[in-house]
């Protein structure tokens, strides 16, 4: 705890206190109290957008990963074999790879001289590369890549633990495997499912590095827009307010998603 409060609550604090301050220009500041920076965000049109596709690009990357590793998921939780260890490894090992790594990798697949462009064009879908970098698309394939092992670890714990006998006893009562994997399978998993999103939408609303790199520094999202102020701009108040602001809306998507999950467990 201790630990805790040295290496992230004094600097949040430092960064809290920050954003009340006044920008004097070339990284200086006045020591006040205001809410000139909070204002200035949400009284212009153009950082309410970022914030917004900010939120959008979360939401897209969590569905994503859900529709990908949901499947995943099930399978390796009732998969049966000695290869299942070794199965279960590869789904984290792309974390055991850096991000900066997986980013190059997949500005390689993704250019336009790349394999993906490359198999479109040979399959008939395309006649000329597309851009598949540089852009939102790109961001989204990468985050994706990123986060899908958070949430198949998710689903797995929680569906390891379903009993397996109320599959068939749904089964022996009529229902057919899809219509007892969306009614019984996951409401059960909804701990997983609730798991997953918190923890994949807040590390891709946060992330900086993926959609620096495969984004081109195009998609502006609140992350680079607070390395932007703070870097090149020198507004350390303002890029504080923006990381603050980040936090709160965290913070709000988090609460939502907990007690909705509560009232949906009552109902």
């Amino acid at each position: 705890m201790i630990w805790s409060i040295i290496t992230f609550f004094i600097p949040l604090g430092q960064l809290f206190i920050k954003s009340f301050c006044i920008h004097k220009g070339l990284g200086q500041t006045i020591p006040t109290l205001t809410l000139a920076n909070y204002w200035k965000f949400l009284r212009d049109p153009f950082y309410l957008i970022v914030l917004g596709r900010t939120i959008a690009l979360g939401l897209v990357v969590v569905a994503g990963t859900m529709i990908l590793g949901y499947p995943l998921a099930y399978f390796l939780a009732r998969l049966k074999s000695r290869w299942k260890p070794l199965l279960q490894f590869l789904v984290i090992a792309p974390l055991l790879i850096s991000v900066v790594i997986r980013a190059l990798g997949w500005m390689v697949l993704l250019g336009e001289n790349g394999l993906v462009n490359w198999l479109l064009i040979h399959l008939g879908v395309i006649r000329t590369p597309v851009a598949l970098i540089n852009n939102f698309i790109g961001v989204v394939v990468g985050l994706i890549h990123a986060m899908l092992p958070y949430m198949v670890l998710a689903l797995l714990n929680v569906i390891q633990n379903i009993d397996f006998s109320l599959e068939e006893a749904s089964m022996n009562l009529g229902a057919n495997r899809i219509r007892t994997f969306f009614e019984v399978v996951v409401p059960l998993s909804r701990p997983g499912l609730v798991a997953g999103f918190l923890l994949v939408l807040t590390l891709t609303i946060s992330a900086f590095t993926s959609p620096a790199m495969l984004g081109g520094r195009k998609v502006n999202v609140m992350p680079i827009m607070i390395e932007q102020q703070i870097r090149f701009i020198l507004n350390y108040p303002f890029g504080a307010a923006i990381s603050i602001i980040l936090l709160i809306v965290c913070s709000l998507l988090a609460y939502l998603s907990i007690s909705t999950a509560g009232k949906n467990k009552k109902c």
